[in-house]
């Protein structure tokens, strides 16, 4: 079997794999739609929707309006291009033109337009529904009969074909009068609104006619028969828009009997695929004989519990019933006591059932059974149960009332009519009077059969919210209101009902905070004033919004909502608080000519108005602090006779009237009303100003003796306030000086003295505040006493904090000058005690002074200078004394910056840079002293350069010159006798080196610091040589025993001395001393060079010797004692 059915899934496969080959083809060759957004227009009456499909899902952002008529739909990711679907809309349509524009869809609207709605139908597609107000002329405009008594509620947003019957309720706006959200508009652009247009503004509004509910009504947006290919016919689009003349088919799930209605499907208790033969169902039949009956009574019922409008008119639903031959399969059971569902009818020319036809239909079906007739048989058979039906009796009586009767739940399917379980033999009677006793508890399920809670009850969730809301307890009631607004089935009244109740409850809740709140209370006010813009709550909406604006300071849309609120209610009682808010937050923002504006339209249009008092004073304070004094007294004339007794409850309203005085120069008038303010509650806070303020008043007056007390006064009643260390200043200088001050004005003060001193004075009040006006002042004071106490260093760091801590004062000139004199002074005392560091601290802190000394003169320069060598800073020290090395020679601080490089120079040993100085200096007129300095710094330098030329020229000047200073006549003799030695010029290197000789030994006698005593045995040395070179042993043994004086036996020239002086010795004839030294030497430095030079010529004697006593005539030579040998060496 298993071979068998292989094969036969192995045939089918063959023969279907050439097809699923081909159709995989014309799936992959299929032209694809290139990448671009599609857009298609619907026009509708007074209305249109505009459905975007985007390039992929997701790709629409927001939508913002960027004004009146345009509208700017932001995109995540950019859009190719933009494509036209269907038919491009006519001219005159609400929508007027799309564009992109760098990744951004713009859409131009007609001014018509006063409202749209955005959805989303699948994440690729948008849709936008505008709505129009309705033109003058619209038959839709003329007023209708009176409605009648509908069956079922009717949907907020289900009123089509049959509500334009009733849309005389809207009321057609007058030719050039604009909706308040596009006059807002208009006016957000506006800094504040020119009053003098309040009457251009101003439209009539009809009082005599009462203004009706505006009723709106979801217009057809089905697309025509050209435009219904495409991609429209897609399933989200075909979900979105339905047909609007039947029901829709959704596949094999249900119907869609219009935009709100959905019916489908419910579960028979197994798979999804099972036939309904097949299910569990516990409905219950009907008789044979009454089947037809009681399903044509249910179809008549149900006809009349789904109106089609707002007049009564029950639609038609021949196609639905068509549609669907069981009862409602799909459809919930409905709970006893409550009506159907309303569908509402999308057509406006759709056939009406008369109602004759229906009592006919009433009238045919059989007397209804009751529950308790509907029995189990003992075969185990359920017994048919009828449905319920409306006598034309019980209609006649109650011709009012609903059509639909409770006819209990149902339940369709095929019934599975087999017993289940054990018959357990009851009584009948017993059966039916616990059925009478215990009513049956309703169940609600889902679509799915599952158990689902008790569907809401909007009115009596209403009740308890509005009980929440006289009870204060807005924050539990918004929550409550939040649910009823969620809801779809309640009427357009109680839908406006909760959204101002939401509004409410976000005003006081967010009454402390406005601005945390701002958002929440702006939407939801727009949110229910749209929702009927006829509704006498409009007024209210507008003067919240415009109070919400207020209250955060947006006074441009503020102004915008207060004049819509004048313009189109002038009557109301609120335009008065609106304008007044508003003046009053103007007033804060010191814009005083538009808080007059606004308190002047209380005061001309709302005379009696409750605002009144405060938009009086109000435009007092707007006249003062535009320094209008006469008109600000008219007001406060009028405010103190209206309410004589104002100023118990606002004792600011008396300063407002001292102020006025002041300005009017009735200065006694003035100090009457202080007096009164600061004796109705002499500890207010702010009391210390006002008596600081009267005290200079009468101090000016010429009054010491009143300001000396308020003075005293203020000290012990405010001791720490920044007013009383006003008031000791006052004191301690015996006048007022205000800004601005000179020293020369406050020098004569500093020398009077006070009491307490006046520096602690000032510090005392420059600490109390960092703002107040007499402590700045006092810091600037500050730096002043303490330039004439003669402290100028601590005089320009106070000035100088002055300067950085206010840079706009008017005082600052002054704070400049301080620095400046004081700079100037220190600079004098600084070089007259060589204080050179100090001088560059200043010239380094204080770049005022630099910015107005400008260039360092020569003064400054060399004193700055010494500064920098002070702090070890050669570098810039250099840079500035280079200035002084040009010729001709600065007089003053020529030589001295001279003697800082020449003595740098030599100290570095800087030779070649001698030699340029000595050339920059050349034509100076030095002193002489100076002059043989820089004579012999140059010689030296050319010595030390190798230039032999020059400076043996130079070294001859030296040497000839008797009066330059020793030391340096001994060098140059020493350097021309090492010329002498270098050319072999005997006699003079030895006349040379005999007179340096004498030269340093002088120097040596004389302790001075230049003595050089190896220059000394430098020439001792050559003179032992010349004198053996000459032949002058004798003078040469002289000048060895003078260089022993230079050489100590544990040197390393001994040996080589005492072997010199050995051949001397020989040399002169004296062999035994001779020998003697030599033997002394080969004795004692064994491993001396000299002593092997030694050792040989001991050896020379002993040939010499043994040579004479073989000569004729010869002796032998006597034999020494050793005693006698060593003897020479000794001595």
């Amino acid at each position: 079997m298993s071979r068998s059915h292989s094969a036969v899934v192995q045939g089918a496969f063959r023969r279907f794999l050439p097809w699923l080959c081909l159709l995989l083809g014309v799936c992959l060759l299929r032209p694809e739609q290139a990448w671009a957004m599609l857009w298609q227009w619907l026009p509708g009456a007074d209305a249109g929707r505009l459905i975007l499909v985007l390039d992929s899902p997701g790709q629409a952002r927001s939508v913002t309006r960027t004004g009146a008529v345009d509208l700017e739909l932001l995109l995540n990711s950019p859009a190719h291009s933009l494509r036209q679907a269907g038919v491009a809309p006519e001219p005159g349509a609400l929508l007027q033109a799309l564009a992109l524009d760098n990744g951004r869809l713009r859409i131009r609207l007609s001014p018509r337009v006063v409202n749209y709605v955005l959805t989303r139908p699948a994440p690729d597609r948008v849709a936008m529904e505008f709505f129009a107000a309705p033109a003058a002329g619209d038959p839709t405009n003329t007023p209708a009969q009176a409605a009648a008594p509908v069956a079922a509620p009717v949907d907020t947003r289900a009123r089509l074909s049959a509500g334009l019957a009733n849309a005389g309720n809207t009321v057609i706006l007058p030719v050039g009068q604009i909706p308040s959200d596009l006059l807002r508009r208009q006016l957000s652009g506006l800094r504040a609104l020119p009053y003098s247009r309040l009457a251009d503004l101003d439209v009539p509004t009809p009082l005599a006619s009462p203004v009706a509910v505006e009723q709106r009504s979801i217009p057809d947006f089905s697309p025509s028969g050209a435009e219904s290919g495409g991609f429209w016919s897609a399933p989200a689009y075909a979900a979105e828009v339905p047909e609007n003349n039947g029901p829709k088919e959704l596949g094999d799930r249900g119907m869609m009997l219009s935009r709100q209605d959905l019916l489908g499907k419910v579960n028979t208790g197994g798979p999804e695929d099972w036939p309904e033969a097949g299910g569990l169902s516990t409905a219950t039949l009907p008789e044979p004989g009454k089947s037809a009956s009681a399903s044509a009574g249910n179809n008549e019922n149900r006809t009349e519990a789904r109106p089609g409008g707002a007049d009564g008119n029950a639609a038609p639903t021949q196609n639905v019933e068509a549609a669907q031959p069981t009862a409602a399969p799909g459809a919930p059971a409905q709970e006893s006591g409550e009506t159907a569902p309303p569908v509402a009818s999308e057509t406006s020319s759709a056939p009406v059932v008369e109602r004759k036809a229906a009592d006919d239909a009433v009238a045919a079906t059989p007397e209804a059974q009751t529950p308790q007739d509907a029995q189990i048989g003992q075969d185990g058979q359920d017994a048919p149960v009828p449905q319920n039906t409306v006598s034309r009796e019980s209609r006649e009586k109650a011709p009012d009332a609903p059509l639909v009767q409770d006819k209990g739940p149902e339940a369709s399917g095929a019934v599975n009519k087999r017993a289940v379980g054990l018959s357990v033999g009851e009584n009948k009677d017993e059966k039916k009077d616990a059925a009478a006793e215990k009513p049956r508890e309703v169940i609600y399920v889902d679509e799915q059969g599952n158990p689902v809670p008790k569907p809401p009850e909007p009115d009596k969730m209403l009740a308890e919210a509005e009980r929440l809301i006289s009870e204060n307890k807005f924050d539990e009631a918004l929550p409550q209101l939040e649910k009823i607004r969620a809801l779809t089935d309640i009427t357009p009244e109680m839908r406006e009902k909760v959204l101002y109740y939401i509004s409410d409850c976000l005003w006081a809740r967010y009454a402390d905070n406005p601005l945390a709140g701002y958002e929440a209370i702006v939407s939801s006010t727009n949110e229910a004033m749209n929702a009927d813009l006829r509704s006498p709550r409009v007024p209210d909406a507008l003067l919240r919004l415009g109070l919400a604006n207020v209250n955060v300071g947006n006074l441009v849309d503020a102004g915008g909502y207060i004049v819509a609120l004048l313009r189109r209610y002038p009557d109301y009682p609120g335009v008065a608080q609106g304008f007044t808010a508003l003046g009053q937050a103007q007033l804060k923002r010191k814009l005083n000519a538009e808080a007059e504006q606004s308190f002047s339209i209380v005061l001309d249009k709302y005379p009696e108005s409750s605002q009144l008092q405060a938009a009086s004073v109000g435009l007092a304070q707007a006249f003062f602090n535009q320094k209008k004094p006469d008109k600000a007294q008219i007001i406060l004339d009028f405010i103190s006779k209206r309410w004589p007794r104002y100023y118990i409850g606002e004792p600011s309203f008396l300063l407002l009237q001292a102020g006025n005085d002041e300005t009017l120069q009735r200065i006694d008038t003035a100090l009457d009303l202080y007096w009164l303010y600061i004796n109705l509650e002499p500890g207010r806070q702010g009391n210390d100003s006002i008596l600081l303020k009267m005290g200079d008043t009468y101090l000016r007056q010429g009054n010491a003796t009143a300001a000396d007390f308020i003075y005293h006064e203020l000290e012990r009643r405010f001791a720490a306030s920044p007013a009383a260390s006003t008031a000791r200043l006052r004191l301690a200088e015996k006048g007022i000086y205000e800004s601005p001050i000179t020293y020369e004005e406050m020098s004569k003060v500093f020398a009077k003295g006070g009491e307490p001193p006046l520096w602690q004075t000032y510090a005392a009040l420059a600490e109390s505040s960092k703002t107040a006006p007499d402590a700045v002042l006092a810091r600037l004071k500050q730096a002043m006493w303490l330039y004439w106490d003669k402290q100028y260093t601590e005089a320009m760091g106070k000035a100088a904090d002055f300067i950085d801590g206010y840079p706009e004062h008017p005082d600052v000139p002054q704070a400049r000058e301080i620095i400046w004199r004081a700079f100037q002074k220190e600079l004098a005392n600084s070089l007259a005690e060589q204080n050179y560091g100090r001088i560059l601290i200043l010239w380094n802190g204080f770049p005022l002074v630099r910015e107005r000394y400008g260039a360092p003169d020569p003064r400054l320069r060399y004193a700055l200078a010494q500064g920098w060598l002070e702090r070890g800073n050669e570098q810039k020290a250099f840079e500035l004394l280079g200035e002084f090395l040009k010729s001709p020679m600065d007089p003053q601080y020529g030589e001295a910056a001279f003697t800082e490089f020449f003595n740098r120079y030599l100290k570095a040993g800087a030779w070649d840079k001698v030699l340029d100085l000595g050339k920059l200096v050349s034509t100076w007129d030095m002193k002489p002293q100076l002059r043989k300095q820089l004579d012999y710094a140059l010689a030296l330098s050319a010595q030390n350069l190798n230039l032999t030329g020059p400076a043996l020229a130079m070294w001859q000047q030296l040497a000839a010159r008797p009066d330059i200073p020793l030391y340096q006549r001994a060098y140059a003799t020493y350097f021309l006798a090492r010329d002498a030695e270098n050319r072999k010029d005997i006699k003079s290197s030895y006349e040379l080196n005999r007179k340096v000789i004498d030269l340093f030994t002088q120097l040596q006698d004389e302790r001075s610091d230049k003595a050089d005593p190896q220059r000394i045995k430098e020439a001792v040395a050559a003179l032992m040589d010349i004198c053996e070179v000459g032949n002058r042993i004798p003078e040469a043994l002289q000048w060895v025993n003078r260089y022993n004086d230079f050489v100590p036996e544990n040197s390393s020239e001994y040996p080589g001395l005492r072997f010199r002086e050995a051949r001397l010795y020989r040399k002169l004839g004296n062999s035994s001393r001779a020998q003697a030294l030599l033997e002394d030497l080969a004795r004692r430095f064994p491993d001396s060079p000299f002593a092997k030079a030694a050792a040989a010529e001991l050896r020379t004697f002993e040939v010499s010797r043994d040579l004479q006593n073989y000569m004729p005539g010869g002796t032998p030579a006597p034999q020494q004692q050793p005693s006698q040998a060593q003897q020479p060496a000794q001595q």
